[in-house]
C-alpha cells in the first residue's frame, strides 16, 4: 500500500521528528540514547540525479543533511576534477558554498571552483533570494547576466514570440523524492539490508523507465510523429537531495 508524503492514516502511530529546514544551518545535536530497545534511524536518503531524472548515486545521511555530509558524498561520487559536473543544483547550495568558503577549507574550494558552479533549485531559490545576498548573486539557477549561458535558453511560444526559459529541470531530485515518499510506510519497517536492496532496485527501475521514455520520444520526433503526452514531459519549469 502506498502512502503519500505527509499522509497520516488512522491506524498509524504518530512519532515526533525534528526536521531540519533546507535553508537553515545544522543544529548541534545533544541527543542521548535513552535505551537500546528501539532501532537506530538514518536522517534522510540523499540522491544525485541528472536533469532528466536518471539516478546517478544515492546514500544515507545519519545525523543531518549538513554541508559537510553533502560535500563528502559529492567527493565520493566524483573523486577527480575530470569527473565533476559543470553544475551542481541543491536546495542548500548557499550553505554548501559558505561551508567551502571557510578559511579552513580554502584548498577544497580552490579545487571545486575550477570545475563546478553550485546553484539552488528554482523552488527554494524563490525563498532564498529575498534575504540571502550570497544566494541571490552566486546561486541563481537561471542568471540573466550572462554568467551561466548554458542554464538559460531561448524558446518560442505558440504565438511565435521568443522567451527565455531554464535549460534544465532543477527539481529532478525533489520530484524523485515525492515519488519515493509513497513507499515510506513500507521502507521504514524494513531491516537495513532489505531497505538498501529495495530502494536500490526501485531507483534502478525508475532510471530504466526514464531512459526508455527519452528513447521513445527521440524515435517519435525522428519519425515526425506527434510526441505522446506522457513522453512529452520536458524540463521547462516556470522561473531540485542534488541535480547535476
Amino acid at each position: 500500500m502506498l502512502q503519500h508524503p505527509g499522509e497520516q492514516l488512522p491506524w498509524n502511530t504518530v512519532r515526533p521528528r525534528n526536521v531540519q529546514p533546507h535553508d537553515e544551518q545544522q543544529q548541534s545535536s545533544n541527543n542521548k540514547i535513552k535505551n537500546y530497545f528501539t532501532p537506530g534511524k538514518f536522517y534522510c536518503v540523499e540522491t544525485i540525479c541528472a536533469p532528466c531524472g536518471v539516478v546517478i548515486a544515492w546514500t544515507k545521511f545519519e545525523g543531518a543533511e549538513s554541508p559537510s555530509n553533502v560535500m563528502r558524498f559529492l567527493e565520493e561520487v566524483f573523486p577527480t576534477e575530470e569527473s565533476r559536473p559543470d553544475y551542481v543544483c541543491i536546495d542548500k547550495a548557499c550553505l554548501v558554498l559558505r561551508y567551502l568558503l571557510n578559511d579552513a577549507r580554502r584548498e577544497q574550494w580552490e579545487t571545486w571552483k575550477k570545475t563546478t558552479r553550485f546553484s539552488v533549485d528554482s523552488y527554494h531559490y524563490t525563498n532564498h533570494r529575498v534575504k540571502d545576498f550570497l544566494c541571490r548573486i552566486f546561486c541563481n539557477p537561471a542568471p540573466l547576466d550572462g554568467s551561466a549561458p548554458n542554464l538559460v535558453v531561448t524558446d518560442v511560444d505558440n504565438n511565435g514570440n521568443p522567451y527565455l526559459k531554464r535549460a534544465f529541470n532543477t527539481q529532478a531530485c525533489e520530484q524523485l523524492n515525492a515519488w519515493l515518499g509513497g513507499f515510506e510506510s513500507t521502507l521504514k519497517k524494513m531491516t537495513p539490508s532489505n531497505f538498501d536492496w529495495f530502494l536500490h532496485t526501485m531507483l534502478f527501475y525508475h532510471s530504466r523507465h526514464v531512459i526508455d521514455r527519452q528513447a521513445r520520444r527521440r524515435r517519435q520526433e525522428a519519425n515526425g510523429m506527434e510526441v505522446e503526452e506522457d513522453v512529452a514531459e520536458n524540463d521547462d519549469f516556470p522561473a531540485e537531495d542534488i541535480v547535476l
